[in-house]
Formats: C-alpha cells, structure tokens, sequence
C-alpha cells in the first residue's frame, strides 16, 4: 500500500478533559467558567468542593442532584504512541494521513514491528523496509499499540524478526499482493514464529487476531476520536447521563456468539471482501462475507 502523511498529522495528546456537574459529562479542550448544561457558575465550586462533597444530596439515580457540585476535572487517556518509543511492539496507523483528522469507518489500516531498538519493519508494496528510530517517521508518530513483549523476550524477537526478513524472495516487491500477501501476512508470519503466548497463539488465525488483539484497541481509538470530533466541531460536548438500570439482563448468549456479534459490528468495511483474504490492504475485511468496520466512528 502506499502510505501517505496528511499535513494535519497531530504527534501529541490534544488534552481531553471532562468534569461532571448537574448530572451531566461535559468533555472539552478548555474548563469553562460556567455549565454548558445549567448555566452555573463553576470558578465557585473549586472552593466548596472538599466539604460539599460529602454533604450533597444524592436523587435516585446515585448522581449529586443538578447544580450540585462536580468531582475534580480529569484528563482522558491518550490512546495513541509514537511507534518508534515502543520496543518490540506490533504497531498499527491508518494507510493514509492519520486516525483524528483522517480516520473513517472504510480506511484502510497498516501493521508494523518494531525492533527492541525502536525501529520499524514494515511490508507493503515497496518491499521489505526498515525505519531507523532517530529517522522518526512522521506517519507511524500517531499508532496504536497492538501488543508488546517484555525486556526478558526482546532479543529472541530481534532474533526471529531477523529470520523472517532474512526472506528476502518471500518478502520482496514481487511477491506482494494487496489481498493476500501484505503487511497483515508479514506480521502474522512473524508472531507464528516467535511462539510468544497470547499473541502468537492469536496469531495462526487471522480472523482470531484481529478479534482478540486488533479490535479492543480500534474500538477504544474509535471513542477517542468520535468524542475529539465532536468537541473540535463544538468546542465542547454535553454527555446527559442515564439513569441506572438495575434490572438483570433478559438475554444471554455465549461467549463464541458474544465474540462474533461484536467483531461484526466494529470490523471490517462497506466494500466487499475478497475471498482471498481481505480487502485492498486494508486489516478490516478479513472473512469470507462482509463486515462493518474495525472501530465506528460517529460523526
């Protein structure tokens, strides 16, 4: 695939914070100086917090009742790295510009390794390359880590991943083919044969992979990125919160079912998946039959 960089690429946190007030979330970039929802003063509840707290009325639902005080302001994780900082690590980016400004629900995304040094292994339809850390690649600054290793393994994974690239007909500009031989089929290979527990074991499907170890994190970035939209677009976002069901669940399915319903709703893409394997590069379509996206981003 050919991996472009968009100018907007973001590198760093953009510092999500949210507070509650009034039974509401409210996410933004900025603390305001009143409620977006009530309209109250905040600057004054910074001062009664420590002894309001304790003697706030409660309503049914658990939360302080409206216009009542709100629980110290906190920043919201970061759900991206720097690829080069993570050694020995499967990372994964966007084929093109970057997951906030760029990402949507039919991009195509694009695996790598990195070594215990920090440097990326990556294959795509430029062959086998390999990025030095203090290169610093501009489009692997915003990744999402897929899995990693602990010190103990590093270099017996720089052994292994030496071995593979040591294939040079198997990994070379004329073997590559969009939907089957790719940076998925490169980073497969290599996991299989590290033998590394969970993820190696994941690793012998590419189907229970992108399950177990892709979608959790897409899922998590596709959050992220809906809700950094949202305030981007408004300059802050009212989240009303509902009320506690405490009713026991009506239904119950397995865990095999429970897995595959949500793989169909956050993997794979609009187009049609290819037979082969998957879809034009991309890690969404991995099955025989179409699915929706890896992570749904809400616009």
């Amino acid at each position: 695939m050919l991996a472009t960089t968009s100018t907007t690429t973001i590198t760093s946190d953009p510092g999500i914070l949210c507070f509650h007030h009034c039974n509401v979330k409210v996410f933004c970039f900025t603390l305001p100086h009143t409620c977006p929802h009530c309209s109250a003063p905040l600057d004054a509840d910074a001062d009664e917090d420590a002894t309001a707290n304790a003697n706030a009325s409660v309503d049914p639902s658990g939360e302080p009742e409206r216009g009542g005080p709100r629980l110290l302001p906190f920043r919201l994780p970061y759900p991206f790295v720097r690829a080069t900082q993570h050694p020995c690590a499967i990372v994964l980016r966007p084929s093109t510009g970057d997951f906030l400004n760029d990402y949507s629900n039919a991009t195509d995304l694009h695996i790598a390794v990195t070594t215990s040094g920090g440097d990326i292994v990556e294959f795509d339809r430029f062959g086998l390359r390999r990025h030095r850390r203090e290169d610093n690649p501009a489009e692997w600054r915003q990744s999402l880590l897929v899995g990693d290793v602990p010190e103990p393994w590093h270099d017996f994974w720089d052994e292994v991943l030496q071995q593979i690239c040591a294939q040079s007909v198997r990994w070379s500009i004329a073997s590559y083919t969009e939907e089957s031989h790719n940076c998925y089929a490169f980073v497969l290979a290599f996991l299989q044969a590290l033998g590394h527990a969970h993820l190696s074991e994941a690793a012998r499907s590419k189907t229970a992979f992108c399950e177990q170890c892709i979608v959790p994190r897409t899922t998590t970035a596709g959050k992220y990125i809906s809700l950094y939209r949202k305030i981007r677009r408004s300059g802050v976002y009212v989240h009303r919160q509902q009320p506690k069901n405490r009713s026991k669940p009506t239904s119950s399915t397995n865990s095999s079912s429970c897995s595959s319903d949500v793989c169909d709703a956050a993997m794979g893409s609009q187009k049609k998946v290819s037979k082969k394997g998957y879809s034009g590069s991309s890690i969404a379509g991995i099955a025989s039959r179409p699915r929706p996206t890896l992570c749904t981003i809400e616009e």
